[in-house]
This record gives C-alpha cells, sequence and structure tokens, in this order.
C-alpha cells in the first residue's frame, strides 16, 4: 500500500463539508522517534510527509493505533448514521486512508467546538472530516471547546463505520456518524 498519495501541500480542504461550520486544522501529537514526541498540523498525508523530513527512517506500524474493535463498540451501543449526505467517495481509497490513519500513533486534537470540522484525510476525490461539536456549558456562560482523542483509531473506526453501514457492498460511499462526546466523522467526495 502506497502511503503518500499525493503532495500533503494540496491535501487540505478549505471549505467546511457542513454548511456554516469552520474548518481547523487538526493537530496529531506524534512519536517521531523512540522518546521524541512532536505536534504536527495537517490531513494524515500531510503527517506522513513531515515525518518524513523530521526522520527518514520512520516506518508506520500496523499495530501502533488500535483501538477498541468496532463490533465490541456497536454492543455497547448505536450511534446515529446518516447514509449518501454527500457526494459520493471511491470506497477503496477511503479504506486505504482508514489503513494509513491507523498506523500513526498520535493523538487528535480538533479546534475548539461547536460548529467546526477538521479534514482527516483527503486524497484523489475522497475525504474524511472530523468535527467537533463539544461546548463547555458553565452556569455562567457557554464556553466553546477544543475536542481531544487518545488515538485516531477512534476516527478511522467511526469512518469504517460509515464504509461497513452506507456501503457494505457497494464501490462507492458517503456518510455521516455522530459518536457520543459530541462528535462527527464524515466520509465523502472532496476536491484533493
Amino acid at each position: 500500500m502506497n502511503l503518500y498519495h499525493e503532495d500533503p501541500l494540496q491535501a487540505l480542504g478549505t471549505e467546511s463539508p457542513i454548511p456554516g461550520y469552520g474548518v481547523e486544522t487538526l493537530q496529531w501529537t506524534v512519536v517521531v522517534a523512540p522518546g521524541q514526541a512532536e505536534i504536527l498540523n495537517g490531513t494524515v498525508q500531510q503527517i506522513y510527509e513531515q515525518l518524513r523530513q523530521i526522520n527518514p527512517g520512520f516506518a508506520p506500524s500496523e499495530a501502533q493505533a488500535r483501538v477498541q474493535p468496532r463490533e465490541q463498540q456497536l454492543l455497547q451501543g448505536h450511534t446515529p448514521i446518516h447514509c449518501g449526505t454527500y457526494p459520493l467517495a471511491n470506497k477503496g481509497r477511503i479504506q486505504e486512508d482508514i489503513a494509513c490513519i491507523r498506523q500513526v500513533a498520535a493523538a487528535s486534537r480538533n479546534g475548539p467546538g461547536p460548529g467546526n470540522c477538521g479534514q482527516v484525510s483527503c486524497s484523489q476525490g475522497a475525504a474524511i472530516w472530523w468535527c467537533n461539536d463539544a461546548l463547555y456549558l458553565t452556569a455562567v456562560k457557554q464556553n466553546p471547546v477544543p475536542k481531544t482523542l487518545d488515538n485516531w483509531g477512534f476516527i478511522a473506526n467511526s469512518a469504517q463505520y460509515i464504509l461497513e453501514a452506507c456501503a457494505p457492498t457497494d464501490n462507492q460511499v458517503s456518510g455521516q456518524n455522530f459518536e457520543s462526546g459530541n462528535w462527527n466523522t464524515i466520509v465523502r467526495g472532496n476536491n484533493c
């Protein structure tokens, strides 16, 4: 599998997949070498390019970004999903991008919500977006808060669920999966 699909500088989408939402550049806290962590910004394609610049010997590991299997998550509760609501993307390309995301050992951070999305991956017209709808409520006011997940594997699992629920036998897919914790994942066709 080719992890470095395209020019990473052209991978970042500038228009939100949800009208009225902002677009944030995502942050990845990545172990670039043993004992050395860096905060990198962009899509998974951009992260791989930055990792190769920092550590030319960087080799992704299939086991790095494992989280609880989706089947076990589904037994704990259903997450709402909407299928076919966006331009269609090539399912095979999305599957390859999910595999790339799983290979980066990193914590994920999206900018303040509610109402913003960051592009996780974009290659050959297929994109995965992560949207933050979290809002911290106090007795005095509502404060937008960044969203942090321990691992990008949660987003990979969410995108995988869209593929399985929305296009189990099709070659094209689009959908939005709403996760607990006020965030959602979108799989769609995109200019990239």
